[in-house]
């Protein structure tokens, strides 16, 4: 029988002159729930942090606070971060082009922009060029060269295509931008100065898979999605500038047609992250990057939460995801004030 490590659903945040308490149930009772009917999932993990405090955390099944798995698609976002750190520190642009730094690219390449390619707007096919993942066979120099070979499927800034192939190429170019490789970038950039001794890609740096490979833990991504809800702000210095945060999470695909996408629900995608939720002005208030194993990072704006949920199963339904994030925030909505209150010790 599986069991389950949890945390109490019924949490407290202290405050003046009444505690807030937040109770978690629906929330652990979908987890345990999720458990029991999905046959490839051995285990999950979930963290709520809202004003720098955790709310609520749990493991269930075989899953610790040190499991490390493969996320898939949420590498997208850590990958963006870490680009967004170049762009603010002027080593590139997000308008910078593949002819800047390929001269040798396809002709119809060459004016791709380093934001087409992080938006999936960057015309090139949505279809995952066999390069990615061959650690064995290519070096992320070659895999680029190979993507920018391939046929266009739209014309440069005219469609949406979620792919990884443009993520692969924009890897490339920040190589060529700083003269390391990608995964010295990426911890340079990313996972030393947010303390994530646990997070990088699954094998060798040689070709790393930047749009899908990174394996982490909830430890790890945590500190991701509590900086973002920070506006950039992390453990009292400045990681990103707010402005550069919400330029991630402007709709950078501009409006144009969407003819393959994972998520027809989101309001758009901006630069490694989905758009789920957008007030009247077209802010984003939710924005995730949600992988293909089930593993969940979003930040809500308006409720000031971040939230990690870490699985690993191809089974999961994706409709799941979506009633988690809505359970939380119901949960995070609607607390109970109890006057008199004492947190534990």
């Amino acid at each position: 029988m599986r069991t389950a490590c949890l945390f109490l659903g019924l949490v407290t945040a202290a405050s003046t002159p009444a505690a807030v308490v937040y109770d978690f149930t629906p929330v652990t009772q979908q987890m345990i729930a999720l458990l029991q009917t999905t046959p490839d999932m051995d285990g999950a993990s979930l963290i709520v942090i809202r004003g720098g405090v955790v709310l609520y955390e749990s493991h269930l099944g075989t899953f610790t606070p040190t499991t490390r798995v493969p996320i898939a698609s949420a590498s997208k976002w850590l990958s963006a971060l870490t680009i967004e750190r170049l762009v603010e520190r002027g080593e590139m642009s997000w308008t910078d082009t593949v002819g800047q730094y390929m001269p040798d690219a396809p002709p119809d390449k060459q004016t791709i922009t380093l934001g087409q390619l992080f938006s999936h707007t960057s015309g090139l096919t949505h279809v995952a060029d066999a390069c990615l993942g061959d650690h064995l066979h290519f070096t992320l120099a070659s895999c680029a060269d190979e993507i920018l070979a391939s046929p266009l499927e739209s014309p440069p800034g005219t469609a949406f295509a979620y792919t990884g192939n443009g993520m692969q190429v924009g890897g490339r170019m920040a190589e060529i931008a700083t003269g390391k490789a990608w995964a010295q970038i990426f911890s340079d950039e990313l996972t030393s100065p947010l303390g994530m001794p646990d997070t990088g890609f699954n094998f060798g740096n040689a070709n790393p898979q930047i749009a899908g490979g990174v394996s982490s833990t909830l430890a790890d991504y945590s500190h991701v999605v509590q900086m973002v809800v920070q506006q950039g702000q992390w453990d009292g210095a400045t990681f990103l500038s707010a402005s550069g945060i919400a330029r991630m999470q402007l709709d950078q695909t501009h409006g144009v047609p969407m003819v393959s996408t994972p998520d027809p629900f989101a309001f758009g995608y901006g630069y490694g992250e989905w758009r789920n939720s957008i007030d009247a002005q077209g802010t984003a208030i939710q924005v995730s990057s949600t992988g293909a194993f089930g593993s969940s990072p979003w930040v809500d704006n308006k409720t000031g939460v971040a939230a990690f949920f870490l699985t690993y199963s191809q089974d999961l339904d994706k409709a799941d995801i979506r009633l988690l994030w809505a359970n939380v925030n119901g949960v995070v909505t609607d607390p109970i004030f109890s006057a008199g209150f004492e947190a534990g010790p």
